[in-house]
């Protein structure tokens, strides 16, 4: 009978993968492609009303998934959005959140669909907290 080991490596490329399925099927990406889109989308001031952490699960491990939802105005009219990231920890991502809440964002919103809005990094004031 032959014994089989499994080295480190395919450990971990098992533990990436198995994560970044898990990520793709909650729909995180669209946080990627949707800052794509908004490079060309107007700017306006908003404010993070909210904030949360989830833990997901895989197979291998967990994962923590900071939420913080903003508000921000178009023509007179409120709006809201919402930012997620990954953390591999629980204490950074609550660190992440605690930061955030309350703070003044600067969100881009599609001209065509007010609604429609996305945070990114280079538009925030000062450092955003790891």
């Amino acid at each position: 009978m032959a014994i089989h080991t499994i080295s480190g490596d395919a450990i971990v490329s098992a533990l990436i993968v198995a994560a970044l399925t898990t990520l793709a099927v909650r729909g995180l990406p669209w946080n990627y492609v949707k800052s794509l889109l908004a490079g060309g989308w107007t700017t306006g001031q908003g404010t993070v009303e909210f904030g949360g952490v989830e833990e997901g699960r895989t197979r291998y491990g967990s994962y923590y998934i900071a939420r913080i939802d903003y508000s921000y105005s178009v023509n007179g009219e409120y709006y809201s959005g919402y930012l997620e990231r990954v953390f591999l920890r629980e204490r950074p991502a609550d660190r992440f959140v605690g930061a955030m809440k309350g703070q003044m964002v600067f969100a881009r919103s599609n001209p065509s669909h007010p609604e429609r809005s996305a945070l990114l990094n280079e538009d925030q004031p000062g450092v955003w907290p790891a």
